[in-house]
């Protein structure tokens, strides 16, 4: 018995490898915080105004939302190893183009081009965790590749402003550059887009993956059906609560330094500590959703409650916060608001993947690529629609805003039927009882 006691415990690469789907988020997003961090001196050095940096986010989106399903059927054809790998290689790139461009025109080129490269991200790391962990490991999973995107939030900014002020602001684009290409080829080294097809994994793992992960189908290489998903009401609803958090999300992302400066007057050098509260706030928040979101379905409560009904409190805690900070008047009180309403707002960012997972199965880098493309359209419209309801009517309005949309995340959060996967193939439906979504 003994003897059979080191080959009987599973090892631990899927962990492992949700460790490193972390870091590259992390290095993904800190290229964003560099833009948004670097906005005031970005402005100044190209003489465009913040209705003109709006658009430039906007252009990144736009690169952004259009990638998603194509990227999503190269992450299913290819797999999450080489698509992740090409991604991270193609995005850093055009991070380090972006310190070089001098002009509106150069600028906003090089900042579509990256938003094409870190299109296949989201789609390539969920597609990685439907491959490599099981249905009561997922939010925790889900919650790496969130958690780390948030981190670059409450790491960077500090970073960004000593560099910027010790070496100029495009060389904090030029060092993020560098470091993206390094993680892309310890990735491509050290993961394999499935677990049977990593050395380290032993057969403890791979049975324990397999006897609780996602429908594998017949091995071959599938079409997903988008004629039958399009004619399903949660494909629709899950793309309307993403739309809804990524647009509360994404204007803290691009405008919160900004924002701070411009409404609370706080100065260039001191964003590097405030703007990493509300950041800390969210990156708990989405391991916290994340962990709790499977305990409950190891309790054995439904995926509808485990995952949707959190979403929900979530975005109503949020927009309910959001709408408090623009009463208060000092910066401190303000950031503490915007903390909650960003932390509650991640509790549906985490969980939203879980969900594709959960009614994709086999497809889910094409239903995480959908919800992605509509969260980013919203990312789309938020960052140059934000300065012009802030220059017409005041940044409360722009807050006020955000809070209004969290409705429609409610709505959409509350209509998918996560309890039953979407239909992909012509068969007649199992019939679903109220009883699928409240039990």
């Amino acid at each position: 018995m003994s003897q059979k006691d080191p080959i009987s415990k599973p090892t631990n690469v899927r962990w492992y490898g949700g460790f490193l789907v972390l870091l590259l988020c992390f290095v993904a997003y800190l290229d964003r915080a560099n833009f948004s961090v670097n906005a005031s001196p970005i402005m100044k050095a190209i003489h465009i105004s913040p209705i003109q940096f709006g658009v430039m986010t906007t252009v990144f989106s736009v690169g952004y939302f259009i990638f998603q399903i194509p990227g999503s059927l190269l992450v299913e054809r290819y797999g999450s190893r080489s698509i992740l790998t090409f991604s991270l290689i193609l995005w850093s790139i055009f991070t380090f183009f972006t310190g070089a461009a001098g002009t509106f025109v150069s600028l906003a080129i090089v900042r579509f081009f990256f938003g094409v490269g870190e299109a296949p991200l989201f789609p390539s790391g969920n597609h990685f965790f439907a491959n490599w962990f099981t249905k009561k490991e997922r939010g925790r999973a889900n919650s790496l590749m969130n958690g780390g995107s948030f981190l670059s939030n409450i790491v960077g900014p500090p970073i960004i402003v000593a560099v910027a002020v010790a070496l100029g602001w495009r060389w904090t684009f030029y060092l993020a550059g560098i470091l993206g290409l390094v993680v892309a080829v310890l990735w491509f080294i050290q993961m394999r887009s499935r677990p049977e097809q990593h050395a380290r994994v032993n057969s403890e793992e791979l049975a324990l993956i397999r006897n609780d992960g996602v429908e594998q189908g017949d091995g071959q290489k599938k079409i997903a059906p988008w004629g039958l998903f399009l004619r399903q009401r949660s494909f629709w609803m899950i793309a309307l609560g993403y739309f809804s958090t990524l647009w509360v999300v994404q204007f803290f992302i691009y405008w919160l330094p900004y924002y701070l400066q411009a409404s609370r007057h706080l100065s260039f050098k001191s964003m590097g500590f405030y703007t990493s509260i509300p950041w800390i706030s969210i990156t708990i928040a989405v391991f916290f959703a994340g962990t709790v979101s499977d305990a409950l379905m190891k309790r054995g409560w439904s995926k509808y409650k485990s995952r949707n009904l959190i979403s929900i409190v979530g975005l109503l805690i949020s927009g309910i916060s959001l709408v408090i900070s623009t009463t208060t008047t000092s910066a401190i009180s303000d950031i503490v608001w915007i903390s909650i309403a960003l932390g509650t707002a991640g509790f549906s960012q985490t969980l939203a993947w879980a969900i594709a997972t959960d009614l994709g199965g086999q497809f889910t880098s094409t239903v995480g690529g959908w919800m992605n493309t509509w969260g980013f359209i919203a990312a789309s419209i938020v960052p140059t629609v934000a300065p012009i309801v802030a220059r017409d009517l005041g940044w409360n309005a722009a807050i006020l805003l955000n809070a209004a949309i969290t409705i429609l995340g409610v709505i959409g959060y509350a209509l998918v039927q996560t309890n039953q996967p979407l239909k992909h193939t012509t068969a007649k439906p199992e019939s679903v009882t109220p009883s699928d979504i409240t039990a």
